[in-house]
């Protein structure tokens, strides 16, 4: 092993940028309405989607609980035809 003489570096130089105020790009302008509208036509065929999707389970769940009704009512409607048809 051998020992040098020299004295312990007390700096150690950096790699450093600097950056100048001047240098720094300023943001781009941003068209707020032309990105809503982007957004909006991005959204739009899904939320079409879901809304068919939740109308027709609305649907279809109003068409079940009437059913029984409407069926109700087919059968007293045609009773009373059949009645008047053939009175005995």
């Amino acid at each position: 092993m051998t020992v040098t003489s020299k004295p312990a570096i007390r700096f150690v130089p950096t790699l450093t940028e600097v950056v100048r105020s001047s240098g720094v790009p300023s943001a781009p302008v941003i068209d707020r309405e032309a990105l809503v509208e982007q957004v909006l036509q991005a959204l739009k065929p899904r939320l079409e989607q879901h809304l068919r999707t939740s109308f027709h389970a609305l649907v279809e769940e109003q068409l079940c609980k009437v059913a029984s009704q409407w069926e109700l009512d087919v059968k007293t409607a045609v009773s009373d035809a059949v009645a008047q048809a053939f009175p005995q």
